[in-house]
């Protein structure tokens, strides 16, 4: 009897099965950042011959994404905040990592029209930040456009009160203090309840999942104080499984910063928890620094429909302020602010085919003290709280429709914000509530709505309403309006007109330097339109011209006690910004480099103090195979100093440059090494106060 070798037999057998069965195989695509770090949520989709996706997978919390292999497939990889990536799979392996270049800071030029891209918004994520050398959120919002200028005075810490920093002016529109661009901190406005200010020492880059920043009004959605624009503070959520990262560094000047992140998805919730510390002695006598911050969240879905959500952060921090060098009083003390601060985000998030949303309540606490060293009886104390409510659903009524298709947003919100202060002496034997201090108070009721329509594939048009009741000021309206046109797959055109407002602080009102209860909101028309280009797959553009009408601001003449505050002010800006991003892909499809640079020009008949003229960015990222190199410059071109004799009334451009180099030695583990102020210049961006020359700092972060 003939016997047939059973190798044989499974030869033919496997010979009759269809080819496309034999060629595959599962091969495991590590998806991961220019640093190493995993890139959870990442999407894969291996394209059939037409250039269709024929299956798509999503990276688990590792990064992983297994697919069904052939030779000669071709991957398309996608992540928020990356370049979209196509690789060639020659062979099928059993494992293969492939790295994403940063995306632009600029929304991604897109020919498909979705409501929530719009250009004159930009984002970052926690991924993109920890690519660059940014200390702070701040750090990193100012990367975000050249149409953003942020005010600092020292290494690190921004500080309050008169000559606090951290002030963010968007084309030319901040204020001083800082209360005409509004902070959104995971949900919910955050500023000084009585000062009306930022408190940019209060947002931790430990718990930051990405920002987001609208330039030129958002009232419509958040009302007052987003007259200029909005920055929106995301904590930073875990994709898929487990996360945890440790991130620890020293430097120039004796500054350390530790950052810790754990995140964890664990059966139908969502779990994450972070801390960070940050300290230095500062690069003046008299200019130290100390904080430390927490948060803590949790999600839970309830039923198909509805998720209960909880966030909760706070910190505290210690800052000193040597004092502008053209003090003409100088003292052996220095300075100091000491402001603890928190605030919870509760929210009931519902999702269905046709209505999403949520429905919200929060709260903001904060206690704020400051010394005076010239004067040991002008003290300040204060404690500061925001309470609200906020409701946000979208309609969509035919879900998943491309043309003639409408979404609208609706809602309403409620606030009450105010606290009390006082001035004392450093023996607490006087206090003075009548004049610096008091207990105030207003409230805020408002409702909104914002209607998307695409009447084409390739047109969006946008309008929108809020009205909104103050307790102070009566009743407000503002509008906004806004169209998208895809020309072609290259070019998309888009116009926008908006009305923004920003109300009086309780400090303008009854506080100092010259309070003023029958003061009224500020007012601001903006007009923009932008172009935007793919020229090619690595090339991208955009411009964008804006005109401003700035109208009712509230201004301060005099000299103390001969000071008054009224309504006085208007102001007209217009200008241009511009930005292009090339990304150069080197052997088998890596990306070897990826350049972005941009330039804002503003022109105002009563442009603000410490505002500059002309701002250039230039951010270049490349990927040396086994290490990896972030470099940055900004060139600031010159600005009034607001400041009498002594100091200059002009302050010099100045060139900024900073450096990141990452070197991974493990999957999970990765070195740095960053440098700041390269060219060693010398210059200030806060009058009377010299920045630091050349420093740098190195450290580790591990990261699974």
């Amino acid at each position: 009897m003939l016997r047939i070798p059973v190798v044989a037999l499974s030869l033919a057998a496997v010979a009759c099965l269809p080819a496309s069965l034999v060629a595959q195989q599962t091969t495991a695509i590590h998806v991961a950042d220019q640093t190493g770090a995993a890139l959870a949520g990442a999407q894969v989709s291996s394209l059939s011959s037409n250039g269709s996706s024929a299956e798509t997978v999503v990276a688990d919390g590792r990064g992983v994404a297994r697919i069904q292999c052939r030779a000669g497939v071709t991957l398309r990889l996608s992540a928020l905040g990356f370049e979209p990536r196509s690789a060639v799979l020659k062979s099928c392996p059993a494992e293969r990592e492939i790295r994403l270049a940063p995306a632009s800071v600029q929304s991604s030029v897109s020919i498909v029209v979705t409501p929530d891209q719009t250009p004159n918004e930009s984002v970052t994520t926690a991924q993109e930040i920890s690519r660059t050398s940014a200390r702070t959120v701040f750090d990193a919002l100012e990367e975000l456009s050249p149409a953003v200028f942020v005010t600092r005075r020292g290494v690190m810490g921004y500080g309050i009160a008169t000559n606090g920093t951290g002030a963010v002016n968007l084309r030319g529109v901040g204020g001083s203090p800082n209360t005409d661009v509004l902070v959104v901190l995971d949900g919910r406005p955050d500023f000084q309840g009585e000062m009306g200010h930022t408190l940019p020492d209060f947002y931790s880059l430990s718990d930051t999942g990405s920002i987001r920043l609208t330039e030129g009004p958002a009232s419509v959605l958040y009302g007052s104080n987003a007259m200029g624009g909005a920055v929106e503070i995301a904590p930073r959520t875990p994709a898929h499984g487990t996360e945890f990262e440790l991130q620890s560094s020293m430097g120039s000047f004796g500054t350390v910063q530790n950052r810790l992140y754990a995140g964890s998805r664990l059966g139908r919730g969502l779990y994450t928890a972070s801390a960070g510390i940050n300290d230095t002695d500062g690069d003046r006598a008299y200019s130290a620094y100390h904080s430390q911050d927490g948060s803590l969240s949790a999600e839970l879905p309830l039923n198909s429909i509805w998720t209960a959500a909880l966030h909760g952060n706070y910190g505290h921090f210690l800052v000193q302020d040597p004092g502008p060098i053209f003090a003409t009083q100088p003292s052996e003390n220095p300075n100091s602010a000491s402001v603890g601060r928190g605030g919870f985000t509760a929210d009931a998030g519902n999702a269905t085919p046709a209505l999403n949303g949520y429905t919200r309540f929060y709260s903001t606490w904060g206690h704020n003290a400051t010394a005076d060293r010239n004067d040991t009886t002008n003290n300040f104390d204060s404690q500061d709280r925001i309470t609200g409510g906020r409701v946000f659903q979208t309609w969509t009524p035919q879900p998943g429709r491309g043309e003639n298709a409408l979404a609208v947003d609706f809602g309403g919100d409620f606030v009450n914000y105010g606290g009390s202060a006082e001035n004392f002496d450093v023996a607490r034997t006087a206090r003075y509530t009548n004049f610096y201090g008091g207990e105030h108070q207003i409230n805020d009721d408002a409702g909104f709505v914002r209607a998307h329509w695409s009447p084409t594939v390739k047109t969006l048009l946008n309008a929108g309403l809020r009205y909104q009741q103050n307790s102070q000021f009566g009743d407000i309206a503002v509008p906004e309006f806004g169209a998208q046109w895809h020309v072609s797959h290259v070019f998309s055109l888009s116009a926008s007109a908006s009305r923004g407002f920003r109300n009086p602080t309780l400090r303008e009102l009854y506080l100092f330097p010259a309070p003023n209860p029958n003061l009224s909101p500020e007012h601001e028309w903006s007009y923009e339109s932008t172009v935007q280009a793919r020229l090619t797959q690595s090339l991208a553009a955009w411009a964008t011209v804006y005109y401003a009408s700035i109208s009712n601001q509230i201004v301060s003449s005099g000299n103390w006690p001969n000071m008054t505050t009224r309504n006085t002010g208007n102001a007209a800006n217009k200008g241009v910004e511009t930005t292009l991003r090339w990304s150069g892909i080197g052997a088998a499809g890596h990306h070897r480099l990826s350049v972005t640079t941009g330039y804002a020009y503003l022109a105002s008949n009563n442009i603000a103090p410490l505002v500059p003229g002309n701002k250039a960015n230039l951010g270049v990222d490349l990927d040396l195979k086994y290490a990896f190199l972030h470099a940055t410059a900004q060139a600031v071109g010159k600005r009034n100093s607001g400041d009498p004799a002594p100091a200059p009334v002009q302050l010099g451009g100045y060139t900024e440059t900073g450096l990141k180099l990452s070197v991974p030695v493990r999957r999970n583990l990765s070195f740095f090494a960053t440098a700041d102020n390269l060219l060693n210049h010398r210059y200030q961006v806060l009058t009377g106060y010299p920045m630091p020359g050349i420093n740098g700092s190195g450290g580790f972060v591990v990261h699974f």
